[in-house]
């Protein structure tokens, strides 16, 4: 019997190793992280060994409770995985379960992924910042639970990212870091204390301060959406942060430099300032800014020429510098230096206030406006064919100010400048619209020689652009990968032109809805590509949805197929990268579900639906519509995405004519998430 077993087991290892082989060479595969890739043969040889040896089952007998009991018990329990390499087993064994359900080696692929999902969830339920914002408790990822292991890796991100702006290339956090923070947004406290170690030396490495003023804009962006979703413990982290930034100011261990940047990443991040951190920074301008004397106008000309011939006379970045020294001002003080930056006579100092009009701070925009009127006769072409631009991309009270600035400057003799042809896109992708909304456009564009351009667009739901860049000209092979990179943590397919376009134009009209005008990356990409038609434009959802269903009339007159589509819903929910993140989250949310004495699952789901879903219905409409648009993008490409597009407006269009969300399983199984995004032992 030993030797039959043994030769089941032989045979099953070799089919693994050719599995592996394709494996590789997949999709899948390519999502992976370095790390991962590396340590990917070993967990999953490892993982098919203990299965059929501990646990009696050939592949395709694996079940969701003997794979949970094989990650949490099996495996740590054997001592052959290292703990790093244990932290790499779930993303590995995901994407692994994903090709053998695609292969046709395995037909319950999704089943195991929630299993493997589940197991993550649980460990992660250790690191609990309601109770201790500040603690670390058995943190299961790499950073470790000492602190001494945390900074040690800050410190080997600091470095990648100062090492890719030493080389003038596009500085991006990896994908590994930024889940790490989202897990565990406590680590602020450690980019902090490394920040004051850097500024505490005799000669600071430039590159490396960036580098953590990037880490700490990242931690604070993420407090952010807490704050957003009302989450208590994102408020109580941004006090208890502000609170130590004060502590520390008092204690002389960050200086007024510093204190500066930190300011400057809070407004960034748009959090508000606690008034205790507002006095220590009043007080410090009071007590130790240093006595100087008011510079003559040859001074301040010099000092602009400088800043100038710094940025290479590039408006956008003379713009990004100016817009640092007006934040955390005093309102009187923002205007005066506006002034002087209006009043100049280099030209890249005029066009770079131009661009303050897109200034996501309304005085700011103002007092540009007000400033550039008064100097409206020496206004650039160019700045004069980007104002009429932004025009339509202003709140009212700005466009009125706007309007007599134009009309004043074209009385004045100024001719506005031609568009010209645009960079053609070489690439263009955009990913899934994900659980808060948020869906990345990434586009690449060949320029001079041979280099490229990456661009990047963050739409987001109910907000509008949310932010928009584009790097400076880089090789082709730095394109590639950097397009790699970000495809590892979301699945990025490409789209046309007409998506793109119709996506921008909408959301600068949501964004517009909200008194907030675009980022001035969206004004750089524009003038790149020749983007003349980017004007507001709000798409209806449901006029929307009807266009997609009429497409697919002979479906539409089959009630045999609508009625499979809704029944057949539940399933989507576990659609890799794509629905596997929408759930209900808010504070709300997390303080019913761990109140409530519900035990029944289906009866906990109906409430979780009436009191959260059905409040948010027309945002899960609106959701599933645009998810509909996006994957029309694809259904001639993925073949296993055609007809998706289909259901997805399908659904869209039963919540917009108000069928109960009890009805449709798609609903049931976004409730039964959320619940299990609180307490998944209740579903376990």
């Amino acid at each position: 019997m030993d030797g039959y077993a043994d030769k089941n087991l032989e045979s099953l290892q070799q089919q693994t190793a050719t599995w592996l082989q394709e494996f590789a060479g997949s999709q899948r595969f390519g999502g992976l992280t370095n790390k991962q890739k590396k340590e990917c043969n070993q967990i999953v040889i490892l993982f098919v060994k203990m299965m059929y040896s501990q646990h009696g089952r050939i592949p395709k007998k694996w079940t969701a409770q003997s794979v949970e009991s094989c990650c949490l018990e099996t495996l740590p329990r054997s001592g052959l995985l290292k703990e790093p390499t244990l932290l790499a087993l779930p993303p590995v064994l995901v994407a692994f379960f994903g090709y053998l359900e695609e292969t046709g080696r395995i037909n319950n692929g999704m089943t195991l992924t929630r299993a493997v999902n589940r197991v993550q969830e649980r460990s992660l339920k250790s690191v609990s910042i309601n109770d201790n914002p500040r603690g670390k408790k058995a943190v299961t990822d790499r950073f470790g639970p000492e602190s001494a292991n945390v900074q040690s890796e800050l410190r080997l991100f600091a470095a990648q990212i100062a090492k890719e702006i030493a080389k003038e290339r596009p500085a991006m956090i990896s994908g590994e870091a930024m889940q790490s923070y989202e897990k565990y947004p406590i680590l602020i406290f450690d980019v902090l204390q490394l920040l004051m170690e850097q500024f505490s030396l005799d000669s600071p490495n430039d590159y490396e301060v960036s580098a953590y003023f990037m880490l700490l804009s990242q931690s604070l962006q993420n407090i952010r959406f807490g704050v957003e979703r009302h989450f208590d413990w994102a408020k109580e982290l941004n006090h208890e942060f502000q609170l130590m930034v004060v502590k520390q100011t008092q204690a002389n261990n960050i200086s007024p430099q510093l204190l500066m940047g930190i300011l400057e990443s809070i407004t960034e991040a748009k959090l508000e300032y606690i008034q205790e951190l507002l006095d220590i920074y009043e007080y410090q301008l009071t007590h130790y800014a240093p006595h100087m004397e008011v510079p003559t106008r040859g001074q301040i000309d010099a000092m602009f020429e400088n800043l100038v011939d710094e940025h290479g006379g590039d408006p956008f970045a003379i713009s990004e510098t100016l817009a640092q020294m007006t934040r955390a001002l005093p309102l009187e003080a923002q205007s005066a230096l506006i002034g002087e930056f209006a009043y100049s006579n280099l030209p890249g100092m005029k066009d770079a206030v131009v661009l303050l009009c897109l200034n996501t701070e309304e005085a700011v925009r103002q007092e540009a406006l007000q400033w550039l009127k008064k100097n409206a006769q020496f206004m650039t072409p160019t700045a004069l064919r980007r104002l009429i631009v932004i025009r339509n991309w202003l709140p009212g009270k700005d466009r009125k100010l706007l309007d007599a600035l134009i009309k004043s400057a074209r009385i004045k003799g100024v001719e506005c400048a031609q568009w010209s042809t645009g960079t053609a896109l070489s690439a263009l992708q955009s990913s899934q619209i994900d659980g808060v909304g948020a869906q990345s456009m990434m586009f690449s564009m060949a320029v001079e020689g041979r280099k490229s351009r990456i661009g990047a667009i963050l739409l987001k739901q109910h907000v509008g652009i949310a932010d928009a860049w584009i790097t400076p000209p880089i090789s082709k092979q730095e394109a590639s990968q950097t397009l790699r990179q970000v495809g590892q943590k979301e699945l990025f397919l490409d789209i046309s032109q007409d998506y793109m376009h119709a996506a921008v134009r909408h959301h600068i009209a949501i964004g517009l809805e909200k008194g907030n005008p675009p980022m001035v990356g969206l004004l750089q990409l524009a003038e790149t590509m020749a983007a003349t038609t980017w004007m507001p434009e709000r798409i209806d959802a449901t006029v929307l949805v009807e266009r997609l269903i009429q497409e697919n009339q002979a479906m539409t007159d089959d009630l045999n197929t609508l009625k499979m589509v809704i029944q057949t819903s539940g399933v989507w929910g576990e659609i890799p990268l794509i629905t596997n993140s929408w759930f209900e989250e808010s504070q709300e949310v997390v303080t019913f579900i761990k109140s409530n004495r519900i035990r029944n699952k289906e009866t906990l789901i109906r409430r979780v639906l009436d009191l959260f879903c059905e409040p948010n219905r027309e945002a899960w409409a609106e959701r599933f519509a645009w998810t509909a648009f996006w994957l029309q993008e694809q259904s001639a490409k993925e073949k296993k995405l055609v007809g998706m597009d289909f259901n997805f407006a399908i659904l869209a269009r039963e919540l917009y004519r108000g069928r109960p969300l009890h009805e449709l399983p798609l609903m049931k199984h976004i409730a039964a998430r959320t619940i299990a995004g609180e307490e998944p032992e209740k579903f376990l």
